[in-house]
């Protein structure tokens, strides 16, 4: 998994290239520590550059989605393409997460 974050006074977007599994997951829970802890309003991971996810990479998702509602910030997921979003539509992540286009 690789990131890059862009931000503003009060969201951040970070833009998700690689693959995503379960070794990625002690970054991905330090990611979530530095967006709750740098006080943004919102957050929107854009997937659009993930090429691949496994189970472990789609439940970090839902440590995301309980993070943000645990500290106040608001989670977009934009631009999931290809396997990563047949992946989310198979599991119904619209129904549990802001999914954009």
């Amino acid at each position: 998994m690789q990131v890059e974050k862009r931000t503003n006074d009060t969201s951040l977007e970070i833009k998700f290239s690689g693959n995503l599994s379960f070794s990625d997951h002690s970054a991905f829970r330090s990611l979530l520590s530095d967006v709750s802890r740098d006080g943004v309003r919102s957050c929107v991971f854009d997937l659009s550059g993930l090429t691949s996810i496994d189970s472990a990479g789609l439940g970090m998702f839902m440590i995301a989605r309980d993070e943000a509602a645990k500290n106040g910030w608001k989670l977009t997921i934009k631009s999931p393409k290809g396997r990563v979003k047949s992946l989310f539509d198979i599991a119904r992540f619209d129904k549990l997460l802001a999914i954009e286009a």
